[in-house]
């Protein structure tokens, strides 16, 4: 049964996290009346910003589908049984380069420099816990985490943090499945993890892995690395025997940056059936 008072998305502005960092959220409660046994924290690409936000510009108002409000009324949809936390950007450059400094180093437009530890863990753990005390609910469920092209980078550095541990912290071990979908960013490279170190604590962490992937990123031959990077991150934790999973969308399809964001309405769909092609 729906619960019609959980049912809307709500903005928290200015949550605090980790000494200083502080994230703009979009929270919904689960949608079914049964209590959420897990939380979904998402963090989005380019262009995904607050509805106003995107209906001011002349380009990105053509995708407000997918605002950071309406991803959460995605996700809720998605998840129901879950409490869903959408994280916004600290910095969106220009209205449109997500740049989540807070979670990783970043340059311009928000491309990623990867260090050993930037606390991108420690952030995350105190957000969730000040979300759930600002809508009065305990957020110490276990954690699928959702990186979206851009929002993949935060993923990313959460391997690079997972390497420092000799085993899994209370918060770690309660992060149970990682979603990479169409993971992308205007850099040059590590738009993917292929470090076989860093993929081998993954593995041995025992967290279930998803990749979901389309031509927009994968064939595009403006960034060939891309899908290098991929099929080494794929096959590497296959090898290192991990939870696994790959899916192809929209495959025999032209790219497309719809289709790239419509991933988001479907990566769920059979997500549990895995496609190594």
């Amino acid at each position: 049964m729906i619960d019609e008072e959980k049912a809307g998305p709500v903005r928290l502005l200015g949550v605090a996290g980790y000494q200083d960092r502080s994230n703009d959220v979009v929270y919904c409660g689960p949608r079914l009346q049964n209590e959420g046994q897990d939380t979904v924290v998402y963090f989005g690409g380019d262009i995904q910003d607050f509805k106003e936000s995107m209906e001011s510009h002349r380009d990105n108002k053509n995708y407000v589908t997918w605002s950071l409000d309406n991803t959460a009324s995605i996700l809720q949809a998605t998840f129901p049984n879950s409490h869903i936390i959408v994280v916004r950007p600290s910095k969106m450059e220009y209205k449109t380069f997500s740049c989540f400094q807070n979670f990783v180093p970043s340059g311009n437009c928000g491309v990623p420099h990867h260090i050993q530890m930037h606390h991108c863990l420690q952030h995350l753990d105190t957000l969730i816990s000040n979300i759930g005390n600002q809508v009065n609910k305990p957020l110490n469920h276990d954690l699928t985490i959702i990186g979206f092209s851009k929002g993949c980078v935060v993923l990313n550095q959460c391997l690079y943090e997972f390497s420092t541990m000799k085993e899994k912290d209370e918060f770690v071990s309660r992060i149970k499945n990682m979603f990479w979908l169409d993971g992308g960013h205007s850099g040059g490279k590590n738009t993917w993890v292929t470090s076989k170190p860093l993929l081998q604590t993954l593995a041995n962490f025992g967290i279930n892995v998803h990749i979901h992937v389309s031509p927009y990123q994968v064939q595009d031959d403006r960034r060939p690395w891309i899908k290098k990077e991929e099929k080494i991150f794929y096959t590497t934790l296959r090898n290192f025997n991990a939870c696994v999973q790959r899916r192809v969308h929209f495959g025999d399809l032209p790219p497309s940056i719809v289709q790239h964001f419509s991933i988001l309405n479907e990566f769920y769909e059979g997500h549990s059936t895995e496609d190594g092609t």
